[in-house]
């Protein structure tokens, strides 16, 4: 009887790490040396898919952004907006949010390359919805300005003049580690971040409903440095960041209507935790770190499944929306792309 429960508790334990699998599946982008005090301009910091998950969007280190073309394998740029310090991508129609050399705030259509400004200024975050309808914005201070663009998505750069500023948010402290719109509008996170004698740095992410004037949760992390990472899983349900504490990352991932914690791992050999991606299901995140380590993690069951350990350090993480590839992006500037499958 013993012997056939084990026997029953490593089938489960075999498809439990089954349910889940990565292979390789091309390579875009030649291997370069990578640099230990500087990364080469070419390697990704942001990349996102597009939607039919046949193109792959990057913004080099360097600002440059980049469409790469899976059967192809090549790369245009497909803006002469240089992206001095962020941009975020609207994958409902194919737009990107950015700000430029010039501290303007675009808006940029993929597709046709043409370009409107919806305001200036140095703000260091933004981020927009899926449907490009909404979006938000902060110069790092107390304030979160949330931004409404157009009704009709498709059509956010012809009409960027109508665009207006809803109403600002007041913030309990500096938004200096990030801020993300959830893909269907509805939810703003903003990581705020504070530092003290005797209590060293602190951050706390507000979660806000984007009708409200209050926020609606808020995370206490502790204390912890800051956070490479901040976003919403595709399904608005949970919020994951990284950590970073006593030179070692890790991340979390909480529920954000119960505010239960669902994944908490720290003590990463790594000193930062780069990238964080959630699979289109929701059921699973993958990390990236500075030691080359991706892990993908199965939420429910609190661990990882998968485990690979590259050359080099990852810089950046992406799901296509079909949930057929994962984009890994390293310091020797090329992207792994691999097959992921759930099964």
């Amino acid at each position: 009887m013993k012997n056939l429960i084990i026997a029953l508790l490593f089938t489960l334990l075999c498809v439990s790490v089954q349910a889940a699998t990565l292979e390789f599946a091309s390579q875009l982008g030649e291997k370069q040396q990578p640099r230990l005090d500087k990364l080469l301009p070419d390697v990704a910091r942001q990349m996102a898919f597009s939607s039919d998950g046949t193109k792959l969007i990057a913004r080099g280190m360097g600002g440059t952004v980049v469409e790469w073309d899976f059967q192809s394998r090549q790369k245009r740029e497909i803006s002469h907006i240089h992206v001095k310090r962020w941009f975020a991508y609207s994958i409902g129609t194919d737009q990107m949010l950015a700000r430029d050399a010039d501290d303007n705030i675009t808006i940029l259509s993929l597709g046709n390359g043409d370009d409107a400004l919806l305001t200036n200024g140095q703000y260091e975050i933004g981020s927009l919805s899926a449907d490009s309808t909404l979006a938000v914005l902060s110069k790092g201070n107390n304030e979160v300005e949330v931004w409404q663009l157009t009704k009709q998505g498709s059509k956010t750069v012809e009409n960027a003049g109508s665009a207006r500023k809803l109403k600002v948010l007041r913030t309990s402290f500096p938004v200096r580690n990030g801020l993300m719109l959830s893909d269907n509008g509805r939810l703003i996170a903003a990581a705020e971040g504070t530092y003290r004698d005797g209590e060293g740095h602190r951050t706390a992410i507000e979660i806000w409903n984007a009708t409200d004037e209050r926020p609606m949760r808020v995370f206490n992390t502790g204390e912890i440095l800051g956070v490479w990472n901040l976003l919403f899983s595709p399904d608005a349900t949970m919020l994951a960041v990284d950590t970073q504490k006593n030179a070692q990352s890790g991340i979390r991932v909480w529920e954000i209507e119960t505010g239960r914690q669902r994944l908490m791992k720290s003590e990463f050999e790594a000193y930062w935790t780069r990238a964080l991606a959630f699979s289109p299901t929701s059921d699973y995140l993958a990390s990236g770190d500075e030691s080359g380590d991706l892990r993908v993690w199965d939420i429910s069951e609190g661990e990882s499944v998968i485990w690979e350990t590259y050359p080099t350090g990852i810089q950046a993480l992406a799901f296509s929306r079909n949930g057929e590839y994962l984009a890994v992006a390293l310091w020797d500037a090329t992207i792994q792309i691999l097959h992921w499958r759930e099964e």
